[in-house]
Protein backbone atom coordinates (compact mmCIF):
# COMPACT_ATOMS: atom_id res chain seq x y z
CA UNK A 1 0.00 0.00 0.00
CA UNK A 2 1.06 3.53 -0.64
CA UNK A 3 2.15 5.44 2.44
CA UNK A 4 0.93 9.02 2.71
CA UNK A 5 1.54 11.99 4.99
CA UNK A 6 -0.56 12.93 7.95
CA UNK A 7 -0.12 16.58 8.91
CA UNK A 8 -0.87 17.52 12.50
CA UNK A 9 -1.17 20.74 14.48
CA UNK A 10 -1.38 19.44 18.04
CA UNK A 11 -0.40 16.64 20.34
CA UNK A 12 2.66 14.71 21.45
CA UNK A 13 2.04 11.52 19.48
CA UNK A 14 3.70 8.25 18.55
CA UNK A 15 4.39 7.77 14.87
CA UNK A 16 2.81 4.75 13.23
CA UNK A 17 4.99 3.05 10.66
CA UNK A 18 4.02 0.58 7.92
CA UNK A 19 2.99 -2.77 9.36
CA UNK A 20 1.55 -1.17 12.47
CA UNK A 21 4.87 -1.01 14.35
CA UNK A 22 5.18 1.98 16.65
CA UNK A 23 8.27 4.14 16.53
CA UNK A 24 8.77 7.14 18.76
CA UNK A 25 9.61 10.20 16.70
CA UNK A 26 10.83 13.65 17.59
CA UNK A 27 8.51 16.20 19.15
CA UNK A 28 8.68 19.94 18.55
CA UNK A 29 7.71 22.77 20.87
CA UNK A 30 7.25 26.01 18.91
CA UNK A 31 8.01 28.47 21.66
CA UNK A 32 9.16 31.40 19.53
CA UNK A 33 5.71 32.05 18.08
CA UNK A 34 6.93 34.01 15.06
CA UNK A 35 7.74 31.62 12.24
CA UNK A 36 5.94 28.25 12.21
CA UNK A 37 2.34 27.15 11.73
CA UNK A 38 2.71 23.96 13.75
CA UNK A 39 2.30 21.64 10.74
CA UNK A 40 4.90 18.86 10.57
CA UNK A 41 5.49 16.18 7.92
CA UNK A 42 7.89 13.25 8.00
CA UNK A 43 9.70 11.14 5.41
CA UNK A 44 11.16 7.92 6.90
CA UNK A 45 14.08 7.53 4.53
CA UNK A 46 15.48 4.18 5.64
CA UNK A 47 12.11 2.40 5.36
CA UNK A 48 11.86 3.48 1.70
CA UNK A 49 15.48 3.07 0.68
CA UNK A 50 16.67 0.36 -1.72
CA UNK A 51 16.78 -2.85 0.31
CA UNK A 52 15.09 -1.11 3.24
CA UNK A 53 18.27 -0.65 5.26
CA UNK A 54 20.81 1.03 3.02
CA UNK A 55 20.72 4.42 4.74
CA UNK A 56 22.80 4.89 7.85
CA UNK A 57 23.65 8.56 8.41
CA UNK A 58 22.07 11.42 6.47
CA UNK A 59 24.77 14.06 6.42
CA UNK A 60 23.31 16.84 4.24
CA UNK A 61 20.04 17.80 2.54
CA UNK A 62 19.01 20.32 -0.12
CA UNK A 63 15.69 21.06 -1.83
CA UNK A 64 15.66 20.87 -5.64
CA UNK A 65 14.61 24.30 -7.00
CA UNK A 66 13.44 22.67 -10.26
CA UNK A 67 10.95 20.37 -8.51
CA UNK A 68 8.06 22.73 -7.82
CA UNK A 69 4.68 21.06 -8.41
CA UNK A 70 1.41 22.53 -7.18
CA UNK A 71 3.22 25.22 -5.24
CA UNK A 72 5.49 22.78 -3.37
CA UNK A 73 9.14 21.82 -3.84
CA UNK A 74 8.76 18.06 -3.69
CA UNK A 75 12.25 16.72 -4.41
CA UNK A 76 15.02 16.58 -1.82
CA UNK A 77 18.59 15.43 -2.38
CA UNK A 78 20.57 14.05 0.53
CA UNK A 79 23.88 12.36 1.23
CA UNK A 80 24.36 9.17 3.19
CA UNK A 81 27.72 9.30 4.89
CA UNK A 82 27.89 5.61 5.80
CA UNK A 83 30.71 3.52 4.44
CA UNK A 84 29.49 1.05 1.83
CA UNK A 85 29.36 -2.35 3.49
CA UNK A 86 26.66 -5.00 3.69
CA UNK A 87 23.30 -3.36 3.09
CA UNK A 88 24.58 0.14 3.88
CA UNK A 89 25.46 2.20 0.81
CA UNK A 90 26.93 5.65 1.29
CA UNK A 91 26.43 8.10 -1.53
CA UNK A 92 24.15 10.66 -3.15
CA UNK A 93 20.40 9.97 -2.94
CA UNK A 94 17.14 11.68 -3.88
CA UNK A 95 13.66 11.36 -2.37
CA UNK A 96 10.23 12.53 -3.48
CA UNK A 97 7.99 14.04 -0.78
CA UNK A 98 4.79 12.68 -2.32
CA UNK A 99 5.75 9.10 -3.23
CA UNK A 100 8.48 8.85 -0.57
CA UNK A 101 10.58 6.82 -2.99
CA UNK A 102 14.31 6.88 -2.32
CA UNK A 103 16.79 6.48 -5.19
CA UNK A 104 20.57 6.09 -5.12
CA UNK A 105 22.15 8.35 -7.74
CA UNK A 106 25.81 7.48 -7.26
CA UNK A 107 29.14 8.66 -5.86
CA UNK A 108 29.17 5.74 -3.46
CA UNK A 109 31.38 5.71 -0.42
CA UNK A 110 34.24 3.26 -0.16
CA UNK A 111 34.08 0.01 1.78
CA UNK A 112 36.14 1.48 4.62
CA UNK A 113 35.44 4.58 6.68
CA UNK A 114 37.94 6.69 4.79
CA UNK A 115 37.96 9.98 2.93
CA UNK A 116 35.32 9.20 0.28
CA UNK A 117 32.19 9.57 2.40
CA UNK A 118 29.92 12.39 1.13
CA UNK A 119 29.06 15.05 3.67
CA UNK A 120 27.89 18.28 1.99
CA UNK A 121 25.51 19.34 -0.79
CA UNK A 122 24.61 22.34 -2.92
CA UNK A 123 22.41 22.79 -5.99
CA UNK A 124 22.09 25.49 -8.65
CA UNK A 125 19.00 26.86 -10.39
CA UNK A 126 19.25 24.30 -13.22
CA UNK A 127 19.25 21.31 -10.88
CA UNK A 128 22.97 20.54 -11.14
CA UNK A 129 24.14 19.05 -7.84
CA UNK A 130 27.47 19.69 -6.12
CA UNK A 131 28.83 17.31 -3.49
CA UNK A 132 31.71 17.54 -1.05
CA UNK A 133 33.50 14.69 0.70
CA UNK A 134 34.63 15.21 4.27
CA UNK A 135 38.26 14.75 5.32
CA UNK A 136 39.28 14.93 1.67
CA UNK A 137 39.91 17.58 -0.96
CA UNK A 138 37.13 16.29 -3.19
CA UNK A 139 34.35 18.40 -4.65
CA UNK A 140 32.12 16.86 -7.34
CA UNK A 141 29.63 18.17 -9.91
CA UNK A 142 26.68 15.97 -10.89
CA UNK A 143 24.99 17.00 -14.14
CA UNK A 144 21.52 15.64 -15.02
CA UNK A 145 21.29 13.79 -11.70
CA UNK A 146 17.79 12.42 -12.36
CA UNK A 147 18.17 11.15 -15.93
CA UNK A 148 21.71 10.21 -16.99
CA UNK A 149 23.96 11.55 -14.24
CA UNK A 150 27.52 12.46 -15.11
CA UNK A 151 30.07 12.89 -12.34
CA UNK A 152 32.96 15.34 -12.61
CA UNK A 153 35.50 15.90 -9.88
CA UNK A 154 35.93 19.66 -9.61
CA UNK A 155 38.79 19.80 -7.12
CA UNK A 156 41.69 17.79 -5.97
CA UNK A 157 43.65 19.73 -3.38
CA UNK A 158 42.96 23.41 -2.78
CA UNK A 159 44.01 26.17 -0.46
CA UNK A 160 47.45 26.13 1.10
CA UNK A 161 47.29 22.63 2.56
CA UNK A 162 48.97 19.75 0.79
CA UNK A 163 47.52 16.80 2.69
CA UNK A 164 44.08 17.63 4.04
CA UNK A 165 41.08 19.76 3.18
CA UNK A 166 37.57 19.37 4.53
CA UNK A 167 34.70 20.80 2.43
CA UNK A 168 32.22 20.12 5.23
CA UNK A 169 29.75 22.84 4.10
CA UNK A 170 29.16 24.02 0.54
CA UNK A 171 26.65 26.47 -0.99
CA UNK A 172 25.76 27.70 -4.46
CA UNK A 173 26.51 31.38 -5.24
CA UNK A 174 24.19 32.35 -8.12
CA UNK A 175 25.54 35.88 -8.52
CA UNK A 176 28.98 34.59 -9.52
CA UNK A 177 28.24 31.04 -10.79
CA UNK A 178 30.46 29.53 -8.09
CA UNK A 179 30.36 27.13 -5.18
CA UNK A 180 31.29 28.53 -1.78
CA UNK A 181 33.29 25.98 0.21
CA UNK A 182 33.66 26.19 3.98
CA UNK A 183 36.81 24.26 4.95
CA UNK A 184 36.56 23.13 8.55
CA UNK A 185 40.25 22.40 9.00
CA UNK A 186 41.28 19.58 11.35
CA UNK A 187 43.99 16.95 11.13
CA UNK A 188 47.07 18.30 9.34
CA UNK A 189 45.24 21.41 8.12
CA UNK A 190 44.37 23.48 11.22
CA UNK A 191 43.41 26.72 9.44
CA UNK A 192 39.75 27.23 8.54
CA UNK A 193 38.96 28.80 5.19
CA UNK A 194 36.28 29.96 2.77
CA UNK A 195 36.89 29.43 -0.94
CA UNK A 196 34.99 30.12 -4.17
CA UNK A 197 35.11 27.36 -6.79
CA UNK A 198 34.11 28.14 -10.37
CA UNK A 199 31.32 25.98 -11.82
CA UNK A 200 33.52 24.76 -14.68
CA UNK A 201 36.38 23.65 -12.45
CA UNK A 202 37.84 20.17 -12.88
CA UNK A 203 40.47 18.37 -10.85
CA UNK A 204 42.74 18.47 -13.92
CA UNK A 205 42.24 22.25 -14.26
CA UNK A 206 41.13 23.48 -10.83
CA UNK A 207 39.63 26.96 -10.74
CA UNK A 208 39.10 28.46 -7.31
CA UNK A 209 39.98 31.36 -5.02
CA UNK A 210 40.45 31.21 -1.26
CA UNK A 211 38.91 34.46 -0.04
CA UNK A 212 39.30 34.11 3.74
CA UNK A 213 41.30 32.00 6.15
CA UNK A 214 42.13 31.98 9.86
CA UNK A 215 43.91 29.82 12.40
CA UNK A 216 41.79 29.52 15.57
CA UNK A 217 43.47 29.36 18.95
CA UNK A 218 41.86 25.94 19.42
CA UNK A 219 40.86 23.24 16.96
CA UNK A 220 37.24 24.26 16.30
CA UNK A 221 35.30 23.22 13.19
CA UNK A 222 33.23 25.65 11.14
CA UNK A 223 29.92 25.29 9.32
CA UNK A 224 28.56 27.75 6.81
CA UNK A 225 26.02 28.70 4.15
CA UNK A 226 25.74 31.35 1.48
CA UNK A 227 22.76 33.71 1.67
CA UNK A 228 21.12 34.80 -1.59
CA UNK A 229 19.17 37.35 0.47
CA UNK A 230 22.18 39.63 1.00
CA UNK A 231 25.00 37.96 -0.98
CA UNK A 232 27.11 37.04 2.05
CA UNK A 233 28.48 33.75 3.29
CA UNK A 234 27.58 33.05 6.94
CA UNK A 235 29.76 30.86 9.11
CA UNK A 236 29.95 29.73 12.67
CA UNK A 237 32.33 27.67 14.71
CA UNK A 238 31.02 24.40 16.14
CA UNK A 239 31.56 25.89 19.60
CA UNK A 240 30.31 29.46 19.22
CA UNK A 241 32.97 31.76 20.72
CA UNK A 242 32.29 34.67 23.02
CA UNK A 243 33.16 38.16 21.86
CA UNK A 244 32.52 41.15 24.11
CA UNK A 245 30.67 38.78 26.44
CA UNK A 246 28.20 37.50 23.81
CA UNK A 247 28.14 34.43 21.56
CA UNK A 248 29.09 35.31 17.99
CA UNK A 249 28.73 34.15 14.41
CA UNK A 250 30.31 35.68 11.30
CA UNK A 251 29.73 36.60 7.70
CA UNK A 252 32.11 37.11 4.82
CA UNK A 253 31.54 39.00 1.58
CA UNK A 254 32.75 37.76 -1.80
CA UNK A 255 35.95 39.76 -1.40
CA UNK A 256 36.78 37.98 1.87
CA UNK A 257 35.95 40.78 4.33
CA UNK A 258 34.76 39.34 7.65
CA UNK A 259 32.11 40.82 9.93
CA UNK A 260 31.03 39.75 13.43
CA UNK A 261 27.45 39.30 14.62
CA UNK A 262 26.92 39.25 18.37
CA UNK A 263 23.88 37.25 19.48
CA UNK A 264 21.84 39.51 21.73
CA UNK A 265 21.20 37.99 25.16
CA UNK A 266 23.35 34.87 24.60
CA UNK A 267 26.11 35.18 27.19
CA UNK A 268 27.50 31.64 27.09
CA UNK A 269 29.08 29.62 24.32
CA UNK A 270 26.71 27.39 22.34
CA UNK A 271 27.36 24.00 20.74
CA UNK A 272 26.29 23.96 17.10
CA UNK A 273 24.82 20.71 15.82
CA UNK A 274 26.42 20.07 12.43
CA UNK A 275 24.90 22.63 10.04
CA UNK A 276 23.23 26.01 9.69
CA UNK A 277 20.43 27.25 7.42
CA UNK A 278 19.46 30.62 5.93
CA UNK A 279 15.82 31.54 5.31
CA UNK A 280 15.70 32.93 1.75
CA UNK A 281 12.71 35.17 2.55
CA UNK A 282 14.26 37.32 5.27
CA UNK A 283 17.92 36.28 5.38
CA UNK A 284 17.68 35.03 8.97
CA UNK A 285 20.35 32.54 10.03
CA UNK A 286 19.18 29.39 11.84
CA UNK A 287 21.39 27.61 14.35
CA UNK A 288 20.47 24.14 15.66
CA UNK A 289 22.05 24.05 19.10
CA UNK A 290 22.79 20.81 20.94
CA UNK A 291 21.43 21.22 24.46
CA UNK A 292 22.32 17.71 25.60
CA UNK A 293 21.50 14.14 24.59
CA UNK A 294 18.74 14.11 21.97
CA UNK A 295 17.55 17.66 22.69
CA UNK A 296 18.03 20.59 20.33
CA UNK A 297 17.06 24.26 20.43
CA UNK A 298 16.75 26.11 17.11
CA UNK A 299 17.75 29.75 17.21
CA UNK A 300 16.77 32.37 14.64
CA UNK A 301 19.30 35.20 14.20
CA UNK A 302 17.85 38.31 12.56
CA UNK A 303 20.96 39.47 10.73
CA UNK A 304 19.07 41.77 8.32
CA UNK A 305 18.01 44.08 11.16
CA UNK A 306 21.20 43.84 13.19
CA UNK A 307 22.45 47.10 14.72
CA UNK A 308 25.95 48.33 13.95
CA UNK A 309 28.01 48.52 17.17
CA UNK A 310 31.42 49.37 15.77
CA UNK A 311 33.16 48.93 12.40
CA UNK A 312 32.50 45.35 11.29
CA UNK A 313 30.59 44.39 14.47
CA UNK A 314 26.79 44.05 14.68
CA UNK A 315 24.32 43.14 17.43
CA UNK A 316 21.56 40.79 16.20
CA UNK A 317 18.24 39.88 17.82
CA UNK A 318 18.22 36.14 18.58
CA UNK A 319 15.09 34.06 19.24
CA UNK A 320 14.74 30.43 20.35
CA UNK A 321 12.04 29.57 17.79
CA UNK A 322 11.48 25.96 18.85
CA UNK A 323 12.92 23.04 20.73
CA UNK A 324 13.06 19.42 19.63
CA UNK A 325 13.32 16.27 21.72
CA UNK A 326 13.98 12.75 20.54
CA UNK A 327 16.54 13.71 17.89
CA UNK A 328 19.41 11.28 17.67
CA UNK A 329 22.90 12.51 18.41
CA UNK A 330 25.25 12.84 15.48
CA UNK A 331 24.92 14.71 12.23
CA UNK A 332 21.67 16.65 11.97
CA UNK A 333 21.29 18.71 8.80
CA UNK A 334 18.92 21.62 8.12
CA UNK A 335 17.78 23.41 4.96
CA UNK A 336 14.98 25.73 3.86
CA UNK A 337 12.97 25.19 0.70
CA UNK A 338 13.68 27.83 -1.98
CA UNK A 339 10.41 29.63 -1.19
CA UNK A 340 10.94 29.52 2.57
CA UNK A 341 7.73 27.52 3.12
CA UNK A 342 9.39 24.51 4.77
CA UNK A 343 12.33 23.91 7.04
CA UNK A 344 13.78 20.45 6.48
CA UNK A 345 15.63 18.67 9.30
CA UNK A 346 17.42 15.42 8.50
CA UNK A 347 18.00 13.25 11.56
CA UNK A 348 19.94 9.97 11.71
CA UNK A 349 17.43 8.30 14.02
CA UNK A 350 16.09 4.74 13.77
CA UNK A 351 14.25 5.58 10.56
CA UNK A 352 16.70 8.20 9.26
CA UNK A 353 13.87 10.67 9.16
CA UNK A 354 13.51 13.94 7.27
CA UNK A 355 11.18 16.23 9.23
CA UNK A 356 9.48 19.07 7.36
CA UNK A 357 8.22 22.01 9.43
CA UNK A 358 5.84 24.42 7.70
CA UNK A 359 6.52 28.13 8.04
CA UNK A 360 4.07 31.02 8.04
CA UNK A 361 5.19 31.77 4.49
CA UNK A 362 2.98 28.86 3.43
CA UNK A 363 -0.29 30.45 4.61
CA UNK A 364 -1.75 33.97 4.71
CA UNK A 365 -1.07 35.90 7.87
CA UNK A 366 -4.16 35.76 10.15
CA UNK A 367 -6.04 39.00 10.68
CA UNK A 368 -5.96 38.35 14.43
CA UNK A 369 -4.02 35.98 16.61
CA UNK A 370 -7.07 33.95 17.56
CA UNK A 371 -6.76 30.20 17.19
CA UNK A 372 -3.84 30.53 14.78
CA UNK A 373 -1.78 32.09 17.53
CA UNK A 374 -2.67 29.27 19.89
CA UNK A 375 -1.66 26.66 17.32
CA UNK A 376 1.93 27.88 17.44
CA UNK A 377 2.37 26.85 21.03
CA UNK A 378 2.71 23.49 22.67
CA UNK A 379 4.11 20.16 21.70
CA UNK A 380 3.84 18.85 18.15
CA UNK A 381 4.89 15.44 16.87
CA UNK A 382 4.99 14.13 13.33
CA UNK A 383 2.80 11.20 12.45
CA UNK A 384 2.43 8.96 9.43
CA UNK A 385 -0.39 6.64 8.52
CA UNK A 386 -1.31 4.11 5.84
Amino acid sequence: MKTTFKRLFFGCLLAVLPGGAAHAQATFNFSGGTTFTGVTDTIPIRANSPGGNSIGTISAIVFDPTSQVGGEYNRIYFTNREQTTGTAVGGLYVTDRITETVTLIGLQSGTANTNTNPSSLAIDSTGTVYLGRDVSPQLWRVNSPLASPTFTQMLGNYGTATTDDDPISISWVPSTNQVMVFDQGLDTDPPVAVSLVNAGSTSASPSYTTIWTATPAVDNNIRGMFSTFDNYGYLTYAALPLESGLAAIYRVDLAGNLQTFLLSGITSSLTLDDSIAVNPLDGSVWLPINTGGTDRTYYRVDVAKAALQSPGVYLASTTAEFTATGLNGGQNSVAFSPDGKWLGIAVPDGADTIYLLQTKAAVPEPATLGLAGVALLGCVAARRRK
